[in-house]
């Protein structure tokens, strides 16, 4: 009893570790040999504990206590290899919240307000706020769904749609994140030389003006900046924490001094501080959208929403750090969510009042209020520049991780060169290239001008974030259960659809310009990438539609004018059946096809063939480019074997009604030659006998299902292969254009009984014309193949006894033919004409 429960309870541990991991989706390459000893151990510790139940309850008792104890500590020492893994505070927390409150604060909330006032402000700011919030809850529900690597965002996304999906938008993100820490460099100099510039320095005159200045300045900050994120993400947070009280204290003392300023007047600088008033509340509520210079065209709303929105969307950083954290699933959403809470109070709380204590003309006019009304104005810039540099940071930082995920992936094979050998986490490589980049944006010229990509490729990013979380909802997968349970469907929803709307808000052509990169991004992606075993949430939205319409697919409201070929092909040897499997994917136009194959012997001693079988059947259904699935069973004969894919075969209303099977040859199949195929290595069963062939069909035909039986198709030629189209679907040696070809139908009437009416002239057939017309739809349905009727011409043969009966028969098809609607050439012969030649003679 104590081995049996030992053994269980390992068993439930393994289980336990594997239920743990189902929500990442995540590659078995990923894992590090480190973590697979840990893995090991534990699973060892557990076996152990389990087989403590049936002994001492005081020894399980203090087993329990000294793994409480001392197992957590070294199991997450062990898996961050010694270093210290960040927690919400100073992993998310600080970095969300510092990337949201950026420098457009102090040196644009005066824009903001003088354009669109206090009342678009604050609508703008919500409908923002809004779409982040709604983002943020569903990055929350992905991380809490499972193991969250590095790359964040980049990984959410590529283990829940894809690698496609996940390739290009986190490509996307990449740039949108490198661009955002560029424009936060450019923005630092702002700040920089409106205090401290030769020219127009308030403060001091130290640093000399200039582009080419400008330029040095923002390149000395970033490569600073680069070298901290190179020490690593323990650095950047200390430098953070220590930066971010400089920011707290501008902030506070912004909001003081609304309190403390008494109103003054500053002709000279256009400052009309009035202090609390309602009338300048009234003046500064509602929207006035003009020039902001001269000769420029008006300001609109959605030129000023692109401006805006971006200090709003720091909400991945937290997320893109995934690798640095101690515990993803806990800190993301909760240190993001409390971010994104606080930076909203401020924000609306600085909209607020200084629209209710600063006149508009000073809002329109200069730029740099908060630090002309402020009671100690040196904190203002200090806290701009402060500001810059936090922000270009995260973004270095935060960029780098989603870049050396991308290429740890191997997804592009430009990024190859940033892999990092295996086990390690180094971004050094991503780093060193997203300071290239920056660097070369800095020389680009007018750096607005890349301004609004970087607002469409972070929504492009939220979009397929909340996109991702609507579709695993929707498609009710199993494994999909986040412990944030704040997540809804239609907060995913309203997420996604408000960041297309703003997308086309803010500037239709680059939003159109971002959708084009990402559509040529994804076809890279999913035609050179080879597959990933990741599994993505389109087979499981695929899985949940095609359940709803089978269920409402009933076969009781089936109607003979819907009727479509179904294929069951029953094939012994595929190498010599590959024209037959071509050509009933030719005729099946749209219906079910399967192929059916029968694995001789005992169930037990043929199950691990019929597991490698199964494979290279489905190889050979890929490599030959056909729609059709695969049954494979296991029988002690053919004909058993062949009843239970008969019977099996299909669900619901889909099943087949049509069987083919090869001829009866003994034995004598023509091997046809050509490539390998993966089924070259399969055990080929006997040749069947003349007894179980037999069978078959009487088994079929009493299903009710129609017989085809196949001839000859293993002395067909292929076509050449090179360059042939998709329409190609059967090509034979020898169609051309000019070289007319036919497929002849033989319909047969069964069971015809002849009657004259009384008075008539003509005599008339009692005829079951099931496979007489089944024939005739079969041969119209592969002529509509655009190769065979562009070869090939329908030709219908009929023939009759008598000479005298012919042109009474051909009168009757043809009218058969129109009613049919079948475009054929009509040939009627009788029995007794000997000039016929056969099909061998005409060759």
């Amino acid at each position: 009893m104590a081995r049996f429960l030992s053994r269980a309870g390992t068993n439930i541990d393994d289980l336990e570790r594997q239920l743990a991991r189902v929500g990442s989706n995540e590659n078995e390459n990923d894992t590090s040999a480190d973590e697979a000893n840990l893995h090991a151990a534990a699973g060892k510790v557990a076996g152990e504990t389990t087989a403590l139940l049936t002994g001492d309850h005081a020894q399980y008792t203090q087993i329990g206590m000294r793994g409480d104890a001392g197992g957590r500590k070294r199991r997450d020492e062990h898996r961050s290899g010694g270093v210290r893994k960040l927690g919400t505070w100073d992993g998310v927390f600080m970095p969300v919240m510092l990337s949201i409150w950026g420098i457009l604060v102090y040196v644009r909330m005066g824009y903001f307000l003088s354009q669109v006032g206090v009342a678009g402000t604050v609508a703008s700011f919500v409908c923002g706020y809004l779409t982040t919030t709604m983002t943020t809850l569903s990055i929350s529900a992905i991380s809490t769904n499972g193991t969250v690597k590095g790359g964040g965002p980049y990984y959410m996304l590529s283990r829940s749609l894809g690698p496609e999906f996940g390739g290009s938008i986190g490509l996307m993100f990449y740039a949108g994140t490198l661009l955002s820490a560029v424009l936060n460099t450019v923005a630092f100099v702002e700040p920089l030389l409106s205090n401290f510039g030769q020219a127009q320095g308030d403060v001091s005159h130290l640093f000399p003006e200039g582009t080419n200045w400008h330029i040095l300045y923002s390149s000395i900050l970033f490569t600073l900046c680069t070298v901290v994120c190179l020490t690593g993400a323990q650095v950047f947070a200390r430098a953070s924490t220590v930066l971010s009280t400089f920011i707290i204290a501008s902030t506070g003392m912004i909001l003081l001094s609304f309190a403390a300023r008494q109103p003054f007047v500053d002709v000279e600088k256009s400052v009309y501080y009035t202090s609390w008033s309602m009338d300048t509340f009234r003046e500064n509520l509602w929207p006035d959208l003009r020039p902001i210079a001269e000769g420029r065209p008006s300001e609109t709303i959605g030129s000023v929403l692109g401006v805006l929105f971006p200090a709003c969307i720091g909400i991945m950083a937290g997320a893109s750090m995934s690798a640095s954290l101690r515990k993803p699933s806990k800190s993301i959403p909760k240190g993001t969510l409390w971010a994104v809470l606080l930076t909203f109070v401020l924000y609306m709380a600085i909209v607020l009042c200084l629209g209710a204590t600063t006149r508009r003309v000073t809002l329109r006019e200069n730029f740099n209020v908060l630090q002309e009304i402020n009671v100690l104005p040196i904190i203002v810039p200090v806290g701009a520049i402060i500001t810059g540099v936090t922000s270009t940071l995260s973004g270095v930082l935060s960029s780098a991780s989603v870049l050396q995920a991308i290429a740890k992936d191997d997804l592009f094979a430009f990024l190859r060169p940033l892999k990092q050998r295996a086990g390690s986490d180094s971004m050094t490589r991503a780093i060193l290239t997203t300071y290239a980049f920056g660097q070369m944006a800095f020389f680009v010229g007018d750096t607005n001008a890349v301004a609004p990509f970087t607002t469409m490729f972070n929504l492009i990013m939220f979009a397929f974030v909340n996109l991702a979380c609507l579709v695993l909802k929707l498609a009710a997968s199993v494994n999909f259960r986040p412990t944030f349970h704040y997540f809804k469907a239609w907060t995913a929803c309203l997420g996604a659809l408000g960041c297309f709307t703003i997308m086309c808000v803010v500037d239709v052509v680059s939003a159109l310009v971002s959708t084009g990169v990402v559509t040529v991004l994804f076809l890279y992606v999913h035609y050179t990438c080879p597959p990933k075993a990741w599994g993505d949430v389109t087979q499981s939205l695929i899985y949940h539609q095609c359940r709803k319409y089978m269920l409402r697919l009933d076969l009781r409201k089936d109607h003979v004018k819907f009727w479509r070929p179904q294929i069951l092909l029953l094939v012994h040897n595929p190498r010599s059946s590959l024209q037959l499997i071509r050509f009933c994917n030719a005729l099946k136009k749209g219906g079910l096809y399967v192929i059916g194959h029968v694995i001789k012997g005992d169930f037990h001693l043929m199950l691990p063939e019929f597991r490698l079988q199964e494979a290279a059947w489905l190889k050979l259904v890929d490599v030959l480019c056909v729609k059709a699935f695969v049954n494979l069973t296991v029988a002690p004969s053919d004909d058993q074997g062949a009843r239970s894919i008969a019977f099996g075969a299909g669900l619901g209303g889909m099943r087949p009604n049509i069987v083919v099977l090869g001829f009866l040859n003994r034995g004598l199949e023509a091997q046809a030659s050509g490539e390998a195929l993966p089924t070259d290595e399969i055990r080929l069963n006997d040749p069947i006998d003349a007894m179980s062939y037999v069978r078959i069909i009487e088994d079929v035909m009493a299903m009710g299902k129609a017989v085809g039986v196949a001839y000859g198709f293993s002395k067909l030629e292929l076509f050449p292969t090179g360059g042939a189209s998709s329409d190609t679907v059967l090509p034979l040696a020898g169609a051309t254009a000019g070289n007319k070809q036919y497929i002849d139908l033989w319909p047969i009437q069964i069971g015809t009984a002849t009657v004259r009416p009384a008075g008539g002239q003509h005599s008339a057939y009692l005829t079951n014309f099931d496979s007489y017309v089944m024939v005739l739809q079969l041969g119209t349905v592969l002529h509509l193949v655009p190769y065979w009727a562009r070869r090939f011409t329908l030709r219908v043969m009929c023939f009759v006894e008598h000479q005298c009966d012919v042109a009474e028969e051909a009168r009757r098809v043809a009218k058969l033919l129109r009613d049919l609607r079948v475009d054929a050439e009509l040939h009627v012969h009788h029995l007794r004409d000997s000039g016929l030649a056969t099909y061998d003679e005409a060759r």
